[in-house]
This record gives structure tokens, sequence and C-alpha cells, in this order.
């Protein structure tokens, strides 16, 4: 890789830096090496667990058997009987293959060690809605130690490079970072059918001692839910199955995520909340504690798909890191605004990161996405559809009206950091907007042993109106802190190491009072 960006270079970037997507081609259905983390303590989260002897209902006694192609009657026979005493469905002796199963009020769902529910090879069957599903209901409990397997990597194409990255290059270029990601991913096959848990307008919802593995959409899916627990629990994915998200969190409130581990290609903890995805206000009271995250994308990101306000969220004693493959996780902590919501009072503390390319991301623009796309079209493409037009709501409802504000980061420390911390606002139609009120404190990055690119831009675009993410700022002239359009940023003991090679300074700012 060459060590400096040349003028030919930078105008080949401007006129044809597209980002790659694979769009036709069949399956790809081959496992390769480091697809999946070498990483994976899942003894430290899953226990062998004793079922429940008394209003038990085991799916073998309805007609489930892992002999057949579908057992969803047999089982969703057994969820309607459960739900009328408080019972539990019982799933053991090996790996039922299932199109949707729909859970009901207080049923608890126990998938024994060593068991799983799973989806079939062909996607036909789920409308979207994935292995397991629950709409408008209550007391619902998934629980047993065993797994859900979504077969991810069977309804994605055939990736442009012929093997996964591992060894990192002479030199940190973010252009060309984002190129051999992108070039790693299985974009989606128009088989592609959905993820493995969805719970919708659902409460009261415990999720405990549980396996998703290899989800072929988001992973774990919580939307317009209020009272959410969910604590020891893992998700192992294809590294390289393109948005299979950890856990989203949509339009919900009152959510607790506790000692989880999260190894997956996309975000590994999402949080949204869109007129599009069908949220319907504010969410707030969020905690994510005392988790683990392996992410290609973001370990923790809240904003991007956001029209409604994000309020009172922490996140604290966690563990975001990257094995096995190049690039590292795009960044550890990510906290946008792009579609007009108004993202508020959040606190990170005690966060340990490792290979993430953009320790803290902070970005306020305006994408105005709800004037783009509808519930319909704004996941098309990831379904093998074609794009369509029209938008939820008219061009004025958020346009403009997006802020992120007081923002505390505190006690974190980052190894092999390939970018500096980015604060940014945006100034877009001559109106200038501000991220307001950021305080990092006890904040210690150490910069990765690698010569940066040399490639000194005049200016840096204001990307207000495209998708928000710390590689769209490119080869940025800063290594320990980029700021631009902010009001009130304190640092409180904020440390970097200088880079082995370096052109850059140690922190820029541009209209930050």
């Amino acid at each position: 890789m060459e060590d400096k960006r040349t003028q030919l270079d930078k105008l080949h970037t401007l006129l044809r830096g597209k980002d790659l997507r694979i769009t036709k081609g069949e399956p790809y259905t081959e496992v390769r090496p480091f697809d999946y983390s070498s990483y994976y303590p899942e003894e430290d989260y899953i226990t062998a667990q004793a079922p429940p002897t008394e209003r038990v209902f085991d799916i073998r006694n309805y007609g489930a058997d892992t002999a057949v192609e579908d057992n969803a009657h047999a089982i969703n026979v057994a969820v309607s009987l459960a739900s009328e005493c408080g019972g539990t469905v019982l799933v053991s002796g090996g790996e039922y293959v299932t199109t949707t199963v729909y859970l009901l009020s207080n049923v608890t769902l126990w998938i024994e060690k060593g068991t799983a529910l799973v989806a079939n090879r062909t996607g036909i069957g789920y409308d979207h809605k994935g292995i397991l599903h629950a709409d408008g209901v209550e007391n619902i409990t998934l629980t047993g130690g065993g797994k859900i397997k979504g077969n991810g990597e069977l309804f994605g194409l055939r990736p442009q490079a012929e093997a996964n990255t591992t060894v990192h290059p002479e030199v940190i270029d973010v252009i060309q970072m984002r190129r051999d990601y992108r070039a790693q991913l299985r974009f989606a096959h128009p088989s592609k059918y959905g993820g493995p848990v969805y719970f919708r307008n659902c409460s009261n919802v415990t999720a405990e001692n549980i396996i998703i593995e290899d989800a072929a959409h988001w992973s774990f899916r919580l939307e317009n839910c209020n009272g959410v627990k969910v604590q020891n629990c893992v998700i192992n994915n294809n590294r390289n199955v393109a948005n299979a998200d950890g856990f989203d969190i949509a339009g919900s409130s009152h959510i607790r995520i506790t000692h989880c581990f999260v190894s997956t290609s996309d975000d590994g903890i999402c949080l949204k909340n869109a007129v599009w995805l069908g949220n319907r206000g504010a969410m707030s009271d969020i905690h994510i504690r005392d988790c683990e995250v392996i992410s290609r994308t973001n370990a923790v990101k809240i904003g991007t798909e956001t029209t409604y306000p994000i309020r009172h969220v922490t996140v604290e004693d966690c563990r975001f890191l990257m094995t096995d493959v190049y690039p590292g996780s795009v960044s550890g902590i990510a906290i946008e605004s792009a579609d007009g919501a108004a993202v508020s009072d959040i606190t990170v503390r005690n966060i340990t990161m490792r290979r993430v390319t953009c320790p803290i991301f902070i970005r306020l623009c305006n994408r105005n996405r709800a004037a783009t796309v509808t519930a319909a079209s704004a996941n098309a493409v990831e379904f093998g559809q074609k794009k369509r037009r029209g938008g939820t709501v008219g061009e004025d409802a958020f346009d403009g009206k997006g802020s992120v504000s007081n923002i505390l980061i505190e006690q974190v420390t980052a190894e092999e950091a390939e970018l500096p911390v980015i604060v940014a606002g945006y100034t877009q139609r001559r109106h200038t907007r501000y991220v307001e009120n950021v305080t990092l404190k006890d904040i210690d990055i150490q910069y990765a042993p690698y010569k940066e690119v040399y490639d000194r831009r005049r200016f840096i675009p204001e990307y207000a109106d495209v998708y928000p993410e710390s590689w769209r700022f490119r080869n940025l002239p800063a290594y320990a802190l980029w700021a631009r359009h902010v009001k009130g940023l304190k640092l409180l003991d904020f440390n970097c190491t200088v880079p082995k090679s370096t052109w850059k300074e140690k922190i820029i700012t541009d209209d930050v009072i």
C-alpha cells in the first residue's frame, strides 16, 4: 500500500469512490476461516438449567420431530396451550427446523441446552418476521441455555474478496480500510428472510441464558416494547453476513441488557427510534452493562435511524474488541442524530476497547431519511429488493430538527486506535447546528503502531446529508481529537499516544465554542 495519496488518488475517490455492494449471484454458503471469532467465551455466559416440572408443554407431544421439515404448527399449538395457564413450552431433544413461532402472553419458551430452533434453508415461510415473533403480548420469557439458529450464511452473496483479511497493512488509510471491509461482506441475496427474534409492542419481557447463532438479519429486535430484561445471553454470528446486527432496540423504553456477549458483522447493540420503523415517540431509560462486543461496525450505537427522542441511556463496564480479522471495529461508542431526533443525557463509563478504529464518535447531521423511505422500503435492499420512492412523512416533518446534547463519557481506555475521537455538528443550507455539552473525562488512547498515509486535504466536507459514520470523514488531520461545530466541549485528563509516524496534529477544533 502506498504511504501517500496523490492528487490523482483523491480525484478518483471523489468521482468514483462509491461504496462496494454486490447485488447479483447465487447464495454463497461456504464458511471461511475467521468468519467467526476465535474468542468465544460461551461458558462464561451460558449454563445448563433444569427445566420446570409444572405446567410444561413438550413440543414433541404435539408432533414436533427433528426429522420434520417444519415444526412451527406443533410448537405454536404448545404455545397456545401454555398461554392459557402461564405454562412453559419445552424444546428438548435436538434441532427442530421451523418457520415462524408466535409467542403469546404468559408463556416461557424453554430451549434446553444442546437443543435448538433452526431456520430452514430456503428462507420461505417467514414473511420477514423471522424465527421467533411476538406482537402485543406481555409476560414472556425466553430461556433454557439452548440456541436459536438462523443459518445466516445461506442468504448472502459471494464476497468480492477471496478470503478474509487477517493482516494489517503497513500504513493506516481509512479509504482503503473501508474498501477492504466491504469486500469481505456477504450482501443480501433475495432469499434473505429476517432475523431470529423479533418482539414488538410487548411488555414485561425476559431473555436470559440463551444463544442466538448465525443470524441472517437483525439478531434480537425489540420494537415499541416496554420493560425488557436481557441477561446472560450470547449472540454469535458470521462476522461477514451484512446487516446482522446484534441487539436492535427501537422505540422501546425501560430496557436492561446485562452480561451479554455479542460477536457480529454489523452493530453490536443499536438504539433506534424512527417513524418508518413504526416507532411512536420518545424512548428512555436504557441501561447496558457488563457486555463484551465484537462488531465489524459499531460496538454500541445510539441513533442513525432516529426521528424521535432517545434520552437517559447508560453504558458502563463493557469491553469492545476485534479479533482475528482486519480492519477493526468502525467505532466503539457512536452517538448520532441524523434524521431529526433529540439525543440527550447519555452516560458512558468504564469502557475498555481493543482494535476499535474510532473509540468515540459523536455526530449530529441531517440526512432526513423519513422524507425518503417508508416501512416497506427502508430495508428493501437488505432483503434483495429494489429501492422504492416515497417517504413516510413530509419533507419538513423532521428536517433540521435533530440535536445531540448532554453527553458524559468517562474512564475509557482504548488500544490500537486508528482514528481520532470525532465530535461533529454540521452546516447545511447556511445554517449551523451544534453538538452541545460534551464531557470527555479520563480518556486514555493508545494509537496503533503503524505509519499513517499522507492525505492532507484542503477542507473536510460537512457530509451533512449522508449516512453518519466515523470512516466517512476518511483520513482526518488529527490523531487524538477532531471536533467541529460544538458548543461546550470539556476535556478532562484526555490522553493519546503519538502515532509511530504521522503528519497529523494531536487536536484540531473548528468552530468549537
